[in-house]
């Protein structure tokens, strides 16, 4: 736990694997995915749509929510907790509005002295808030913006001695927008610029560094399958795949691709794999299911190669249109 805490608050290298600039370690979190149908289909959500989901990959995916919608995301870290909260407020007039809040939480961490005496506790922790806006321009194109706060901040509680301490806050942006194309409007593309802002400063101003800031481009198509009963209902294949690189240097872009198969929404099964040098490589499977209002997705993924994240952490969204 303490090794986390000091991967968060120490400067990174000059240069990291799949990044041109330095992680900033204050907004690492920012590049955990969120969201347990993303995740389910390899951490694919540029095209995402009709979720509220879609704020955490592309804000223009909100565009096409038909209802309002309150969700609760959580997954398992290696050094705690995810936790996001996210409400959405669909217009005829107006467009999509709401927002989010999300939460990572690293646990306490006990500071000791030179005999091993536990002298302190320190809690280190990250925020973002979002502001989200998206709105359909001629039916087939939407648009998306998010405006972010993010905090990163380790509280102590008695006497910490050396262990890193201080607090940071920073704004940013994401843009995003979506086309549809084909009968029935099957293709989807997306294109998404996140965290787009000023650099994050948690101890000094030497020590700042920029936000994580990524291009990405997806697209999901929609295969209807064989009809089910008398009233037409289809089974339905979605297969997407998903490209993204550090803004400026896309020599070290990554892909991810994924699949979704189901009937309508009531029951998916989902599959994927992401092909990244992060830390979040790896397989992932899903499980979607839903009720009249209320939806459950479940995701499990096989990663390797970090430090912050578990091998195989559970992802789990639920959620309730009104």
């Amino acid at each position: 736990m303490l090794a986390a805490l000091v991967v968060l608050t120490a400067r990174p290298p000059d240069r990291l694997p799949a990044q041109s600039q330095p992680l900033n370690s204050g907004a690492l979190f920012l590049i955990f995915p969120v969201g347990a149908e993303a995740v389910g289909m390899g951490q694919t959500g540029v095209a995402l749509d009709g979720r509220s989901e879609a704020a955490f990959w592309n804000p223009a995916g909100l565009a096409t929510l038909e209802n309002r919608e309150f969700t609760l995301h959580t997954a398992t870290l290696a050094a705690g907790r995810t936790h996001a909260v996210s409400a959405y407020f669909p217009s005829s007039r107006l467009g999509v509005i709401g927002g989010a809040v999300y939460l990572v939480d690293y646990g306490d961490l006990e500071a000791t002295d030179s005999s091993g005496a536990t002298v302190g506790r320190i809690s280190p922790r990250n925020f973002e808030l979002l502001a989200s806006y998206a709105t359909a321009l001629g039916g087939a194109v939407e648009l998306g913006v998010n405006y972010k706060l993010v905090q990163f901040r380790t509280d102590c509680t008695g006497t910490c001695g050396d262990a890193p301490s201080g607090e940071g806050v920073t704004h940013a942006l994401d843009l995003g927008g979506q086309f549809a194309l084909g009968p029935a409007r099957a293709l989807r593309i997306g294109v998404a610029l996140r965290h787009i802002g000023f650099a994050l400063q948690v101890q000094n101003k030497e020590q700042a560094d920029p936000l994580p800031a990524r291009l990405a481009v997806g697209a999901r198509y929609r295969v209807a399958l064989r009809p089910l009963g008398d009233d037409g209902e289809r089974l339905d294949l979605r297969v997407a795949a998903d490209f993204d690189s550090p803004w400026g240097n896309y020599e070290d872009a990554e892909m991810r691709l994924g699949f979704d198969l189901g009937f309508r929404d009531l029951v998916r099964v989902r599959g994927g794999y992401a092909f990244v040098e992060d830390g979040l490589s790896g397989p992932s499977v899903g499980l979607g299911v839903a009720s009249g209002s209320i939806g459950v997705d479940l995701a499990r993924s096989f990663l390797s190669g970090t430090e912050l994240v578990v091998p195989n952490p559970t992802f789990f969204s639920f959620r309730v249109a009104f």
